[in-house]
This record gives C-alpha cells, structure tokens and sequence, in this order.
C-alpha cells in the first residue's frame, strides 16, 4: 500500500483526468480537506486537537488517543482523566456527558476506536450551555460521521498484564438506511490488579497502616441506540444502556497503633468485599429544524437507576489479648436520577443566539447494616447501621449570544442560573438537613486571528457539588476501630476560571490561566487512639496561578513529537482544621514520540515520557513521580487490522505524599500496581457506501450517583 499522502494525490489525478461523476469529485474534495487539515486549532471556548491529522493518534482507542492531546493526562492507576496543572476533567462524546469515572470511564473509551474520532474538543471553561457542575472542564469526543449505510461492526480484544491478569473485549454492529440507523454494541472486562497502601499518622498518637488488596472488577454491558428520521427537518432516537457489573476486594491489612502514653496496639484485619451493581440507563431526544437556516430545536430526557448491593466481611486480630472479632457490614443503596432539557439555537445574521431550560431530579436511599458473629450467629448491632435519604431538585436556564466579526474576531457571552432544593434525612439519628441555594454562572469569550496567530480571552463561574459518597453519613468500618464517613453537611464549591490562550501555526498552543476555588472539600484523616477516622470537610479556599504550554510537530516524515510543560503557584487558606498550608508549587512536563518504521506506514514504535516534579498543595507535598511509557503499533489488511502491544509505568513508580497538620503529620506511600503489559487487537468490518450521521444524547447528572 503506497503512502497515505501519495495514494491521495495519485486519486485526486486519476479522478481529474478521468472527469467522473459529481459526487466522486465530491469526495476527493473532502479527502482534500482531510489533508490540510491542521493538528491544533484554537476556538473562543475551546481547544480543537484534529486526531485524523495526528500519526500518533492513528491505530488506538479512545483513552491512548487522549493521552496524545496536549495539556491532558490519562492516569490508569487511578482511573482518572484531567487537565496538566488542574484537576480531573468531565467527558463527552458529541455533546453527551458520559459521567463515568474510574475504570468504567476507561474501558468504555477503550470501546472507541481512534479512527471513529474526528477530533477533541478541550474546553478549560465551559459555556452556559453546559452544566455548571465540575471544578475544572470539558473533554468532547467528536466522533465522524458515521457509521456507513448497510452492516459495519468492529471487534476489539485487549490483554492486560499486571500482577494478575485482565482481559476486555467489545463488539459492534451497525444497520443503516436513509432513515433508519441502529447500533448494537456489546463489552465485557475481566481485570484484576493488586494495591500495596502505607498510611501513617505521627502526633501524640502514631498509627502505622499497611494494606496489599486485591481489586477485582467484572462487568458485562450491552448498548442499544435506535434513530429514525420522520423527515428530512426531524429526528427522535433512543439509548438504552444496562451495565451488570460486579466488584470485589480482597484486603489484608496491619495496622500499628501507638497511644500517648506509650501503649502499643497491632490489628490484623483480613477483608472480603463483594459488590453487584445492575445499571439502567434510558435517553431519548427529538430533534426538529426550524428552518434551512440552521434554527434548530432539541429535547431530551434521561432515566438512570442502579442498585448497589455490597456485602463486606472483615476478621480482626487483636495482638494485646489475642482475640478475633469477626464483622459484616451489608449495605443496598439505590441512586434514580431524572432529568428533561429543551435547547434552542437561532442563528441570525446579527449573531447566533442559544437558550435553553433544563431540570433534574436526583434521589437516593441507602439502608446500610453492621453484624457481629457471637456464638455462630450474626447480631445486628443497631448503633452502627444507618439509614439514609438524599433528594435534590435543580431547575437551570441558559442564554448565549456568540457573534463573529469579519474574518479576525469570534466572541461569545452567556449566562446560566442554576435553583437548587435539596434535602436529606438520616432516620436513624432522627435529622434533616434541608438546603435551598440558587447561583449565576456567567462565562464570556473572544478570540482574534491574524494569518498564524490566536490570540483568546475566556471567563466562566462553576460549581462543584458533593456526590453521593461525599454526603452520606454511613462509617464505612475497615475494622471495628477505624472507619471512613460522608458528611450531609457539606456544601458546594464554587470556581472561578480565567484564562489568555495563544496558539501559533497551528503547532505551539500556550495559556496562562487563574483559578479561584472557594469552599472546598475533601477527606480529612484523623486519630483517636487505636481508632483512625476519614471524614469529608469543607475545609480551603485556593488561588492558583498557572501557565501551560505545548508543541507538536512531525520531523524528517517518520517522527512525530509533542511536548508539553505546566507551572503553577498556589495559595491556600484553610478553616474546620487545624493545618499547615504549604506555599503551592508544581511543575511537570511530557514528551511523546511516535516514530514510522516502515514506508507504508503500518508499523510504529512510540516512546512517551512525563515526569511531575515534587509539587505543594494547600497542607501536602508530593514527591517527584517520573512515568515511561512505550509499545509498537502495527496495521494490516488495509488498516483493517489493528495491533498495539504497549508496556507502562516501565520503573514501577510510587505515589509518595505527606500532609501537615498543626498537631500532626501524615505520610502516604502507595503502589497501584501501574506497570503493565497490554496487548489489543481490533478488527473493523462492513460496508463502505455513503455516511450519515448519529446523535448522542447529554446526560451531565450522573456521575454524582457514586
């Protein structure tokens, strides 16, 4: 197979001199377009990375091909995707909210195929269009314009080598019409890996802990999507989505406690954790165009329900009079969101205009009960089970108005007012907590372009809420002396984002950005003598300052590197606590290689390297953590056939961290078994004929459920 570029120009050729139909000549065009298109482009609101013109994006899935955008981080260990400098991000594919998090976020972008993606969207500060939830920004996965009319599927199988082995598949089959699209896709994964956690509290007391888990993780998932055009002006469509998941932990944990006056407590606690989770999720849309102008309107609803069945069973060891006590803690908790929007969008001549309302309801009930085994049978011990109900209702309405002037000037204002009731009892204890708050959020923007260079300005207030486990009051017992709680007390927090972004050529992005966040949360770890306590606490307010910066580019047509670095400066002050802020400093930087080793460019070899320098944030310090990533790519039958094999975190680094407090200071060395051997083979298949579209539905709720 010749060259990519070559094989284009040699079409383009044939298809002049041979003077085809119109509509063949219609595709080269778009070929054409394909070729110049650049790799970076700055918008008003966003930051657009072209996959399609990326070498080193081509042949992966979804979570490797983001790992390649700059100023963005994949970290598998932690099942977390964010922003260099700031912290983890929400994502989207075409406009819908996946509200995934952790290992469920990363094995359904593993079902996506790098070459289904058109492009990536950064947005560091989302419009009013947007839920106003989440401290730091927006990732939209904008998939091509498919799938093809007739059958097309994918198969894709990966092997993951850890300390235990994993493995996930997932396939898809697509049926198109004119009118009619569906889509059927099935995944599975099977995954286990193994923790080492080291937790240690020197003050008056000290307490040593130490836990190597087991984590596994199994789930089974099958997604339906139905579309149907009524007319050429209308569209409705569904998805229905049913996830059977099941979790389990396997824990052995020492724990050496040392009181104030010098008496010394060691407990050996053997856990097992067992957990299934059988998720619904239901959206439907309608799609109608007003006019042939672009005037659109859209409304969608969403249904989610799950029903978290956990039972949990730990023996405790204890060393002073060498007794066992054996516990079981089984809990039901059953999050339902709802919600409904209406969203309008009016493009005139004076400008485009967008508004919209929008309403969700988010339920909760947890029943959570804690036995002791005495003389062979489990006793309930009602001091330490828990009740628990949480309903909030949000009603949001949105305007924007975005206008461009001549060729140079792009702007775009909004407003977003968010009314939020909300209400949570705890029957056990006989409380109630009841909250009523409604806020603005208004973000602004503009971007001026001059032949290589953007220059943008963008501003948006957000909120951060609590989730489910941050407010549910329920001790969650690691053994019979040492738990971690949510808090009902918590309040949102609120931020706000600046940043002046600069692009040049379409190669080398940079902004300097600062982010004020006030009345933050987050878990908090206290000793009191042999009993070691977690609680959520609004606890900081933080000013951070950064500047980020990358680089991409292809050298000698077989090398394509991309550097980036972040810096910031930080200030913090805290309340609820007793602690000792740290003057905030970070810095960190990446490079990723992609180098073509033959001439059809069906074999690659990338090398990626990133290293975070030890960095201070408001009362911790962190030490340096360095990561080497590399593997090989190779493509056959026409790019029909993908293979990548890829080791990471090659040194086997450690997170290391301490945080001070005025009467103690507290130590952190954990390993998530981050190095790792992967294998993926994929397989496309299917019809070739004309393209047309897919809708994806918003649902930017349900993340909050966990």
């Amino acid at each position: 197979m010749k060259p990519k570029y070559i094989f284009i120009i040699s079409l383009f050729s044939t298809i002049l001199s041979a003077q085809v139909q119109k509509d063949s000549l219609q595709h080269v065009a778009q070929i054409n377009l394909l070729v110049k298109k650049k790799l970076i482009e700055r918008k008003a609101d966003r930051l657009i990375f072209n996959v399609e013109a990326s070498i080193a994006s081509q042949g992966m899935d979804a979570s490797e091909t983001l790992a390649n955008v700059p100023m963005l981080k994949v970290d598998e260990n932690m099942g977390s995707i964010s922003i260099t400098g700031k912290s983890t991000v929400n994502v989207m594919v075409n406009g819908r909210m996946l509200n995934l998090s952790g290992n469920a976020l990363l094995n359904y972008l593993k079902s996506i195929r790098s070459e289904n993606i058109s492009k990536i969207e950064v947005i560091t500060t989302p419009p009013s269009k947007y839920e106003a939830q989440g401290n730091s920004g927006l990732i939209n996965i904008i998939l091509k314009k498919n799938p093809n009319l007739g059958f097309s599927g994918n198969i894709n199988t990966n092997l993951i080598q850890r300390t235990y082995s994993g493995f996930s598949s997932n396939g898809s089959i697509n049926y198109q019409t004119e009118k009619f699209s569906s889509s059927l896709r099935l995944s599975y994964y099977d995954s286990a890996k193994r923790t080492d956690e080291n937790y240690t509290i020197i003050g008056a007391s000290q307490n040593y802990s130490n836990s190597i888990r087991r984590d596994m993780w199994n789930e089974l998932t099958p997604t339906l999507n139905l579309s149907y055009k009524i007319s050429k002006n209308s569209e409705i469509g569904m998805e229905y989505i049913y996830a059977h998941q099941k979790s389990g932990m396997n824990i052995v944990n020492t724990t050496k406690n040392i009181t104030s006056d010098l008496q010394e407590e060691n407990l050996l606690t053997h856990t097992f954790h067992r957990e299934k989770l059988p998720t619904h999720t239901l959206s439907a849309y309608y799609d109608l165009k007003l006019d042939s102008l672009g005037k659109k309107l859209s409304i969608a609803g969403n249904f989610y329900k799950n029903n978290s069945d956990t039972e949990v069973n730990f023996s405790t060891l204890k060393s002073s009079d060498n007794s066992t006590q054996d516990v079981k803690t089984t809990s039901l908790i059953s999050p339902q969101i709802f919600s409904a929007q209406a969203d309008l969008e009016l493009p005139f001549s004076f400008g485009t205009i967008e508004t919209g309302v929008k309403f969700n309801q988010f339920k909760n009930s947890s029943d959570i009960k804690y036995f002791n085994l005495a003389a062979g049978q489990y006793i309930p011990d009602l001091s330490r089970a828990n009740l628990f109900r949480y309903q909030e209702e949000n009603y949001a309405a949105y305007f924007s108005y975005a206008k461009s002037f001549g060729e140079h000037w792009e702007t775009k204002a909004g407003i977003r007012y968010e009314n939020t009731n909300a209400e949570s009892a705890t029957p056990s204890s006989n409380t109630k907590n009841k909250y009523h708050y409604g806020q603005w959020f208004p973000s602004a923007y503009v971007s001026y372009k001059e032949d290589k260079n953007v220059f943008s300005f963008s501003y948006s207030r957000r909120i951060n809420r609590p989730s489910m486990g941050n407010l549910n009051p329920f001790r969650w017992y690691s053994n019979p002396y040492s738990y971690s709680s949510g808090n009902p007390l918590l309040t949102p927090a609120y931020i706000n984002n600046w940043e002046l972004g600069y692009t040049f050529n379409n190669k080398f992005s940079t902004s300097i950005y600062y982010l004020r966040m006030k009345n933050a949360f987050g878990q908090i770890s206290t000793i009191d003598e042999i009993s070691q306590v977690s609680n959520y606490l609004n606890y900081y307010n933080n000013n951070s300052w950064g500047i980020n910066a990358s680089y991409t580019d292809t050298f000698f047509k077989f090398w394509e590197t991309s550097i980036a670095m972040n810096a910031t400066l930080q200030n913090s002050t805290v309340f609820n606590i007793d602690a000792k802020t740290q003057k905030g400093s970070s810095f960190g930087y990446s490079i990723n290689n992609t180098f073509t080793l033959n001439q059809k460019k069906t074999l690659a070899l990338y090398l990626n390297y990133t290293h975070s320098l030890p960095y201070k944030n408001v009362n911790s310090y962190f030490q340096a953590f360095p990561e080497l990533t590399s593997g090989l790519k190779l493509s056959l039958m026409e790019k029909k056939l993908q293979i990548n094999a890829t080791v990471t975190n090659i040194f086997a680094q450690r997170y290391k961290g301490t945080l001070y407090f005025t009467d103690n200071t507290q130590y952190m060395d954990n390993y998530w078994d981050g190095r790792s051997f992967r294998l993926s083979v994929n397989y496309t298949f299917g019809s070739n004929k004309k393209k047309i579209s897919k809708k994806n539905i918003n649902f930017e709720e349900k993340g909050r459920a966990e």
